[in-house]
């Protein structure tokens, strides 16, 4: 029997997709391991669970998907502590795959793994976008690879729906609360990055997740991702991932309002740049086999990153305007250091 696994589930209102969760926890092959539902729902989903004499329901108020997994932290008793989302499927083979992982890396703090698009949404263009893009937004791993400081910008780092934590590591090191709407676990990821610690993507670890049909839930789960991105910005100007996220999208916004400004003058020709890209995004996707939905992708590239940049924007401004007579910057952990060596946690 290897080391005990705490899986802390984050929910609310997952009473739809709960079910196929839990079923593909009882059918583990890893047989030492707890479920922490830190749950806010307000359907059924809680109900459901606590039909699973292996799960505990641990109620939490609707104070954000951080707050929600700092709890089921606190509940746990696992050396290491796993985390799923309600609407996601594991194989049999999940906790025995983050078993082994951790017993061959002993100065791993954490890992993560690919996120796949179920069989049933196959034909789903919405859904089967969360894995297509250039950019996906869910990582799909033929390879393992460390995530570091330095290549964190470069490397699509773990989900937070497929990605396991020594519980100790956890405790030193919490998710931020105050992060809220996306790049929740990205910012810890980071965190722990930037002090030394080990971090590591699997492509043995490998969860479902039933992603939206619904063209406006993805919009709006963009939106959401940009002011999650903003708040990561925020807490660490100097990271590469964060600035470059925010320099492009003031970018992107600062073309589109000069582009119908010319345009209004009757300069049209300035807005030719959004043909064009759509254009070169299609030849990519066509080269990378995309077939007819060549076509597809770009536009919703367009749609989802202008949404998510203009969620950026738009938490800029709220904050701005919550502190409008403060010179005071947000505070930023990792401001005035250089990036850390590549190798060891801190030590003590």
């Amino acid at each position: 029997m290897g080391a005990l696994i705490s899986v802390v589930v984050p929910t609310r209102n997952n009473e739809s997709t709960i079910r196929e969760l839990l079923d593909s926890l009882a059918r583990q092959r890893y047989g030492d391991f707890e479920v922490i539902l830190a749950d806010s729902s307000t359907d059924r989903t809680p109900e459901i669970a606590s039909g699973y004499p292996f799960v505990r329901v641990v109620r939490v108020p609707p104070t954000g998907l951080n707050a929600a997994r700092n709890a089921g932290v606190r509940e746990a008793r696992g050396e290491i502590v796993a985390f799923t989302d309600g609407d996601c499927r594991v194989p049999p083979d999940w906790l025995e795959s983050i078993a082994e992982f951790f017993a061959r890396r002993p100065e791993a703090a954490a890992v993560g793994g690919s996120v796949l698009t179920p069989p049933e949404l196959a034909g789903s263009v919405v859904a089967e976008y969360y894995n297509k893009p250039l950019w996906p937004m869910m990582a799909i791993y033929g390879e393992e690879v460390e995530i570091t400081a330095r290549n964190f910008h470069r490397v699509r780092v773990p989900s937070g729906n497929n990605v396991a934590f020594r519980r100790a590591v956890l405790l030193e090191n919490p998710f931020d609360e105050g992060i809220r709407g996306g790049y929740d676990e990205v910012e810890l990821l980071w965190r722990l990055c930037a002090r030394g610690y080990r971090v590591y993507a699997s492509p043995a670890l490998r969860v479902e997740h039933f992603h939206t049909r619904s063209l406006r839930k993805l919009l709006r789960r963009a939106f959401s991702y940009g002011r999650g991105h903003y708040l990561f910005f925020a807490r660490h100007r100097r990271a590469p991932l964060a600035l470059y996220g925010f320099a492009g999208a003031v970018a992107l916004y600062a073309y589109y309002s000069l582009a119908a400004a010319l345009a209004a003058l009757g300069l049209w020709q300035a807005a030719l740049l959004v043909p064009a890209s759509y254009l070169a995004l299609a030849a990519v996707y066509a080269k990378r086999g995309a077939g007819r939905r060549a076509a597809l992708y770009p536009l919703l590239d367009l749609a989802f990153y202008s949404t998510l940049a203009l969620g950026m924007l738009y938490e800029a401004a709220a904050q701005l305007a919550r502190k409008p007579f403060s010179r005071r910057r947000p505070p930023v952990a990792d401001e005035g250091k250089g990036l850390p060596a590549e190798r060891g946690p801190p030590q003590g």
